[in-house]
């Protein structure tokens, strides 16, 4: 790994000011209901996959695969009360959750699309219309992809044919897209997660055996470098990613149905086991993001409620709260941070679109209904 991409340490406390909805960090995650690996018989409950949420400009941005293998996006302007619907593309064209990510001043979402093709679909902020373009054919896409930008290119990880981990990207301002192997047949039993920093992207996947594999590059530097976070029967869900200015982390379902935590230094070689919850807690894969003082993961919890775990970085304590209770929540959910506090979308009861907010130095969960029941596919 690429010790100079980030320096120094984090520290502070929890909560900060600002208007709600506006993120200042988004993870880029992968989250999918429909994950290779399964989380056992609870995780075929979760019946709706799983939205992706994120902010361009003064917006808060919500996609989800709609009915019918559809594709919907939800907007809301910071502040604002009601979500504005678009419908990006109709029936028989998404079948994964989507991953959605800022890249200037457009969206960019990616799906598997029909046949096992990956599937791109662009808007710019304030003008009509989304554009879809195809990044891959038939045959090439297992999995929810992940999307993300780079100071350089924008960049999409997806499993492949046979369990490989493929990687796509497109230098800024071009339409052509590149293809690149990050690890062979046998390698990827997941969604996959990516981030990056200002060098550096890093993946995260389940690997063969319920381990947790890791997959780093320098931007622009042809050449993946793998890395075991951890071990045989270690890992059942798609896993979650991100970076502070000092750490990448990752969060996953552990071992019966508790949340894992495994952060390495940046430039460094260990990776750390924390316990973020124990057995009997996450029922879904994680959305883990970060702000500058600290780290905050959502998963579904027993009986389809909605957990929350906050940690100041550098503690060692993991502080849970409930976000929503039993019967509440049918899909992994998505995770951003605003100056304000923190945002959550999942799917509800009956494949609604909820999305709940806290103020930063509050222990309250507002809930709103961003679509009625039937909008989530």
């Amino acid at each position: 790994m690429n010790s100079t991409s980030v320096t120094g340490q984090l520290a502070g406390r929890r909560r900060g000011r600002g208007s709600l909805h506006r993120v200042t960090w988004a993870a880029s995650a992968a989250l999918c209901a429909l994950a290779v690996v399964a989380l056992g018989a609870a995780a075929a409950a979760l019946a709706s996959t799983a939205p992706s949420m994120n902010t361009v400009g003064n917006d808060t941005n919500i996609a989800v695969q709609g009915p019918n293998h559809s594709l919907h996006f939800y907007w809301a302007i910071n502040g604002t009360p009601g979500w504005n619907p678009e419908k990006i593309t109709g029936a028989g064209t998404t079948y994964s959750a989507p991953s959605m990510t800022p890249s200037g001043n457009k969206v960019d979402i990616a799906v598997q699309g029909p046949g096992h093709s990956l599937d791109l679909y662009s808007a710019t902020d304030g003008v009509p219309g989304w554009h879809p373009k195809q990044i891959a054919g038939g045959g090439t896409t297992y999995s929810a992809p992940s999307i993300t930008t780079s100071p350089i290119s924008t960049i999409i990880a997806v499993q492949g044919p046979n369990h490989s981990l493929l990687f796509y990207w497109a230098a800024n301002g071009s339409p052509r897209w590149h293809r690149e192997q990050v690890a062979g047949p046998g390698t990827t039993y997941s969604a996959p997660s990516m981030t990056t920093t200002s060098n550096d992207v890093f993946i995260a996947v389940a690997g063969p055996s319920h381990n947790l594999s890791f997959y780093w590059a320098v931007d622009g530097v042809p050449g993946w470098n793998p890395e075991q976070v951890a071990g045989a029967d270690t890992t059942y869900s798609a896993p979650s990613i991100t970076t502070t200015s000092s750490l990448v982390v990752i969060a996953a379902a552990g071992p019966s149905h508790s949340l894992d935590f495994y952060w390495q230094v940046l430039g460094g070689a260990t990776w750390n086991l924390e316990q973020a919850a124990g057995a009997g807690t996450t029922y879904s894969a994680p959305s883990m993001t970060a702000t500058s003082s600290d780290l905050f993961i959502t998963a579904t919890g027993a009986s389809h409620s909605l957990r929350f775990y906050w940690q100041v970085l550098g503690a060692a304590t993991w502080n849970p709260e409930q976000a929503a209770g039993a019967a509440s929540t049918y899909s992994a959910p998505s995770i951003t941070t605003n100056s304000a506090g923190t945002n959550i979308a999942a799917a509800g009861p009956g494949g609604s679109l909820d999305f709940y907010w806290q103020l930063f130095n509050s222990t309250t969960w507002n809930p709103e209904q961003v679509a009625p029941p039937g909008s989530v596919g």
